[in-house]
């Protein structure tokens, strides 16, 4: 009996002392394609049938991780974080049998790592994602010790450098403490070697669309000159078909560069079936489209977005320019209604939200005609912007106003490359605004450094980046000081 006993379990037990092993094969790959695809019950059948075939397949569990992720990133439902997150160690484990000699074993381990690490910074949990931070870093700089030849090392440590570039100034200690280290413009060029190495070898081609995700962050966020962001487009354009996560990148980059009416146009092509994953936060993408072209249809977006978002960045922003749509057309008691609904919104982590708080709070009524050249300005619509701030008088404008005013007056001649008249606008502002708690002069010496940097003057565009570090705006400080910290950076090398 002891015997039977001895060989049922070493029968049965078998699987489960099996080496792990990697193989991204043709079932993997469509998995992990319909994964960015956002078409996770697709990718769920595929993964089942994998696991069936070959259960000693690790890359499974990568993709699993991809899904998990992917999920709580978009949702920002705590509850569906909670709930997947005892799935991460159980993963880690098993990927961590996989052979040393296997390349993808450290990147699968730092990408599960980094994805955890991403996800907690959504719901607060610092401590722990700044552990699995280090960790991922350290996994990606041991792969390229050990396979310095192996082209998609370049996509992790791309996008370490990136972040580590990025960091703010006042947490930089914090890296020095734990012995990392990282350039915004390394890791830019390491992810466009990837993206050009994939172009060229059909092995490489399958990390095209994650790559291009990550460079459109890049160069929306930590990047002086559009010119490259325009390229960049290009890559997004050559593409046959795009996912929601591609066209959620695509539309950024597009209305970040004034292209409106093509954002627009893109987002109208979204797949819409209940086959893809909701991704409500478009829903208020095209909103913004809507409400740049001054079009009070915008509501009715921000209002799905708000009915159907669980998570909490942009929900105080949405109803915040819902209040917006209101003043611009003259419903002065209804805007200061909606602004109440903005104080019972959650503080979200993202810029646009605490300055949707402070504004309710301060319970100021925005001036409408230069908040509707703020709104054509950022759709590009430039001449528009431009000709309606011809028709406000100055004079007639209280302090904030008359900031405001001369900045906004500065960013359309800067993005009309006149730029004479912007630095000279932006030093109006500068001079202004330096002492006040608002954000327009920092944003200006910000501005004028880019242009500065641009022209090939880099002692004046280091200056405009140290005075903007040195000016502490109650709202936007953040965003604002991580692009002058990333221009200084850039002037270094």
């Amino acid at each position: 009996m002891k015997q039977f006993v001895i060989l049922f379990f070493f029968l049965f037990g078998l699987g489960s002392l099996q080496a792990a092993e990697w193989d991204f094969n043709a079932n993997c790959q469509l998995a992990y394609k319909e994964t960015l695809a956002l078409r996770f019950d697709a990718a769920h059948v595929i993964l089942m049938r994998e696991k069936a075939l070959q259960p000693e397949n690790v890359c499974v569990d990568l993709l699993e991780n991809y899904r998990d992720f992917l999920e709580i990133f978009i949702s920002e439902d705590k509850d569906l974080f909670l709930s997947r997150e005892p799935l991460r160690k159980q993963r880690l484990s098993r990927i961590e049998t996989i052979q040393d000699d296997e390349p993808f074993k450290n990147i699968s381990l730092a990408v599960v790592n980094l994805q955890w690490a991403f996800a907690r910074l959504k719901f607060g949990e610092y401590f722990t994602a700044a552990i699995e931070l280090r960790r991922a870093y350290f996994l990606m700089k041991e792969n390229s010790l050990l396979f310095p030849d192996f082209k998609p090392n370049l996509l992790g440590n791309g996008i370490f450098n990136v972040l580590i570039g990025a960091v703010p100034p006042k947490y930089e200690w914090g890296l020095k403490l734990v012995s990392m280290e990282g350039s915004i413009n390394k890791g830019r060029m390491q992810l466009y070697e990837l993206l050009e190495a994939s172009k060229k070898q059909p092995s490489l081609n399958i990390w095209q669309n994650e790559i291009l995700f990550y460079l459109s962050f890049v160069e929306l966020n930590l990047v002086a000159d559009s010119e490259s962001a325009k390229q960049l487009l290009l890559h997004f354009d050559s593409l046959e078909t795009k996912s929601n996560l591609l066209i959620y990148a695509h539309v950024n980059m597009l209305m970040k560069l004034g292209m409106n009416d093509q954002a627009a146009l893109l987002l109208s092509q979204r797949d819409r079936s209940r086959a893809v994953y909701p991704f409500y936060y478009l829903n208020y993408l095209e909103a913004e489209t809507r409400i740049r072209k001054l079009s009070f249809d915008a509501v009715k977006q921000y209002t799905i977005f708000l009915e159907n978002f669980k998570g909490t960045n942009y929900r105080a922003d949405a109803a915040r320019k819902i209040g917006w749509l209101y003043l611009i057309q003259a419903d002065t008691a209804a805007y200061l209604k909606q602004m109440q609904y903005v104080l019972n919104e959650p503080a979200g982590d993202v810029d646009a939200d605490k300055q949707a708080i402070l504004e309710a709070e301060s319970a100021r009524i925005y001036h409408p005609e230069i908040l509707k050249a703020r709104l054509l300005f950022d759709g590009g619509y430039y001449d528009s912007a431009r000709l309606l701030m011809k028709q406000i008088s100055r004079e007639k404008l209280d302090f904030h106003d008359q900031l405001e005013y001369t900045y906004r007056l500065g960013r359309i001649a800067d993005a009309q490359n006149n730029i004479e008249l912007a630095l000279n606008y932006y030093s109006q502002t500068i001079e202004l605004g330096a002492e006040s708690p608002y954000y327009y002069a920092a944003n200006a010496a910000l501005k004028s450094a880019e242009i500065y940097e641009h022209a090939g003057n880099p002692d004046m565009a280091v200056a405009y980046y140290k005075q903007c570090l040195e000016l502490k705006p109650d709202s936007y400080r953040d965003s604002i000081h991580q692009k002058a910290k990333a221009g200084l950076n850039r002037l270094k090398k």
